[in-house]
């Protein structure tokens, strides 16, 4: 506990001002559920499951520039694996660890696999490749997933029991909050370590990263790997809580989500697809109620495209990087008095 706070203190040192905020931030988010009914909470418990699966594919765009279409075969795959196992096993935490050891061993497996056909390419040509594998083999998946009607019941969905710890709601979104917490911090240590550094100037320019000597592949695979075995875990925690798992969690529209998530927020920020996944969620709850207004409104998508634009072209860096913009601008003219 004592090396954890060690840890903790010496890479997550904050401003106190910014202190101050986040400990209000986290007052706000635990009194919700007292406060708020139960569509609220759901909201907010997925809003933070999402967040990390937007988060990882941060790492991949907004860290490592990479183009990943097939992503969600990471998530909607571990959403499956929990399903099925608790359906063909039983709803225990024995078979919930036995689900998440498996859905992170064949994340990385199909990471490192996708890879190695995936990052054969330089350049932008390399970048298009990347993009059109990762589709095929996301779609691959998805197909295998509509094939196996017997374990996956296709289209359909998969409706399954989920071990009794998880069962209540309001303990659900909790639980939600503190996967978000943890997996905030793990993210973060990974792009600010040396591997992380080396992502970004991967990024930046890889034909200089590769003259200084770097494995630009191998970085990338691990970038992969890690950006997998995140969308897993958020897959994972996605099963508890829908208790349902469907092939549209594995479709490209799902990795277009999560690229959503990170375009709003602000790539290459990670705290971005937090915000960003916040943002979307909400609009897209708050027009789909406004269906029971006005007849108007049960065409939401067209407002929801609408919102999406009007944000991509008056805050191209994404809500954060448009406050980042406020921040400075406040700070030189308060120097300039």
């Amino acid at each position: 506990m004592a090396a954890l706070t060690n840890i903790i203190s010496k890479n997550l040192t904050v401003k106190p001002v910014q202190a101050l905020l986040l400990f209000l931030l986290l007052v706000i988010l635990l009194i919700i559920p007292m406060i708020s009914g139960m569509t609220t909470i759901t909201l907010f418990s997925r809003i933070f499951i999402l967040a990390i699966f937007g988060m990882s594919y941060d790492i991949l765009r907004g860290f490592t520039g990479i183009i990943n279409l097939g992503h969600a075969l990471f998530f909607g795959g571990a959403t499956y694996i929990a399903g099925i196992l608790f359906n063909r096993v039983g709803p225990t935490l024995d078979v919930l660890l036995l689900a998440i050891i498996t859905a992170f061993v064949l994340s990385a497996i199909i990471a490192y696999i996708m890879g190695q056909f995936a990052f054969r390419g330089t350049g932008f040509s390399g970048v298009i490749a990347c993009a059109m594998i990762t589709l095929a083999f996301g779609e691959i998946v998805r197909h295998t997933a509509e094939t196996l009607r017997d374990y996956t019941q296709g289209a359909d969905g998969l409706t399954f029991r989920i071990p009794e710890m998880f069962q209540d709601r309001f303990m659900m979104y909790y639980y939600a909050l503190i996967f978000l917490i943890v997996m905030t911090i793990v993210l973060r240590q990974f792009v600010r370590s040396p591997t992380g550094r080396v992502l970004q100037a991967i990024r930046d320019n890889e034909q200089r990263a590769r003259f200084l000597g770097y494995d630009t592949k191998k970085y990338k695979l691990i970038a992969l790997v890690v950006a997998g075995m995140a969308s897993a875990s958020a897959g994972i925690m996605f099963a508890l809580l829908t208790r349902f798992a469907n092939t549209e969690l594995l479709t490209v529209q799902s990795t277009l989500n999560a690229l959503l998530y990170t375009i709003v927020g602000g790539t290459g920020t990670l705290y971005g697809a937090i915000i960003g996944t916040g943002f979307v969620q909400i609009a897209q709850n708050s027009l789909l109620e406004l269906r029971g207004i006005h007849e108007i409104f049960s065409r939401w998508l067209i407002f929801f495209g609408a919102i999406y634009v009007l944000v991509v072209l008056y805050m191209p860096k994404g809500i954060i990087g448009a406050f980042y913009q406020l921040h400075a601008s406040w700070q030189k003219r308060k120097k300039h008095g």
